[in-house]
């Protein structure tokens, strides 16, 4: 965990592979695909990786183990150091995190099996919540900060709840302690599964007659949107922005120093979308997955390269099924099915409604 010699440090995030027992080649191809070329120094997986209402999950967890073995093998075979954190849908598996991350840390390469090696490791209140100091190349300081954080579940009631206080005193917590061990703030970035309610703030509020305008639900219920331009620099936005259902301070914890440069997301699969709000760059990754719904054969992972001296001015980008692999994959029946599908429960509702007042 430091810069190359080159002064150069190189990330590959996958978002909600969303993979069940009987994994997709698809998938496969696209995660082995993306890791050989952008051959990074770190793989950050940000939640949901197992589709865990799954009904070939048990509810006491069986084959969750050999689904993660599976997907992890093309990290695993070329011996990349990995991070890991958790979506809505990991604990669906019948697996608690808890022992789900055992089952993460008995593979080469996860952070916290290097921890014993001299690796700067946080860990948080709960697991998949922590933070990795990438040092200097010549191991001097710690030049930037990697934090993961687990968002949680979704709520019995539906929606889902902020980054809870606890985690946020932990936060700044090793914030400061980076900051009095290296001379002042060191420039971080967020990793983590949910998006966070200033996303919006990426968006300008339309009507629905407008073409490509998307609809939201839940605290954004019956509102239309697009990318605002002004604020957007890439990416698509191709379904509703789904937050936390109550404000919570995560963003004003983070902006408050200036220390965390960016927050990249999942949880969306669709939305490719990178915007800036005070100073904060705000991301999506789009699902890599192919058993589950997403954007066909523009799935994708998405690689950033960091500069030792100004890690903030970062580049990123997507690397795409498309790109990688091709235009056709295995089953190209079911992946039409998953394209259209809708995305969560008030969507599926609003379109059966809409059926039945077109055949009624």
């Amino acid at each position: 965990m430091k810069f190359r010699e080159d002064g150069t440090f190189h990330i590959l995030q996958f978002a909600d592979i969303q993979e069940i027992p009987d994994v997709s080649e698809d998938t496969l191809r696209l995660m082995n695909a993306a890791l050989e070329r952008a051959r990074p120094d770190l793989v950050v997986l940000s939640g949901d990786q197992l589709k865990g209402a799954d009904r070939r999950f048990s509810e006491k967890g069986e084959r969750a183990e050999e689904t993660i073995r599976r997907i992890m093998k093309p990290v695993t075979d070329r011996k990349i150091p990995f991070a890991v954190t958790f979506g809505d849908q990991d604990r669906g598996c019948g697996l608690p995190n808890e022992e789900e991350m055992e089952i993460y840390r008995s593979l080469p390469g996860c952070v916290d099996w290097l921890n014993s090696r001299g690796q700067e490791i946080h860990h948080g209140t709960r697991e998949g919540t922590f933070a990795i100091g990438v040092r200097s190349s010549d191991e001097s300081r710690v030049a930037m900060a990697v934090y993961l954080f687990d968002t949680g579940a979704e709520l019995p009631q539906g929606g889902y709840q902020p980054l809870p206080p606890g985690d946020l005193f932990w936060y700044r917590g090793v914030r400061d302690a980076f900051a009095e061990k290296n001379g002042g703030p060191v420039p971080g970035i967020v990793f983590q599964h949910m998006p966070l309610p200033e996303y919006y703030r990426l968006l300008k509020r339309t009507d629905r007659r407008t073409k490509g305008a998307v609809r939201a639900y839940r605290t954004h219920a019956g509102e239309y949107y697009l990318p605002d331009p002004a604020r957007c620099r890439e990416g698509r936005l191709l379904e509703a922005v789904s937050v936390p259902d109550s404000a919570g301070r995560e963003f004003e914890a983070m902006h408050e120093l200036g220390d965390i440069f960016a927050v990249y997301c999942g949880h969306d699969h669709r939305n490719s979308l990178v915007g800036r709000w005070l100073g904060v760059d705000l991301g999506y990754t789009p699902s890599c997955g192919f058993n589950d719904y997403g954007d066909g054969v523009n799935r994708a992972a998405r690689e950033f390269v960091f500069h030792e001296e100004a890690p903030a001015a970062y580049e990123t980008r997507l690397l795409s099924y498309r790109e990688l692999v091709g235009e056709k994959t295995a089953k190209p029946v079911k992946d039409f099915f998953y394209r259209f599908c809708p995305a969560t429960k008030e969507e599926a509702a609003e379109k059966a409604g809409r059926a039945l007042l077109l055949t009624g």
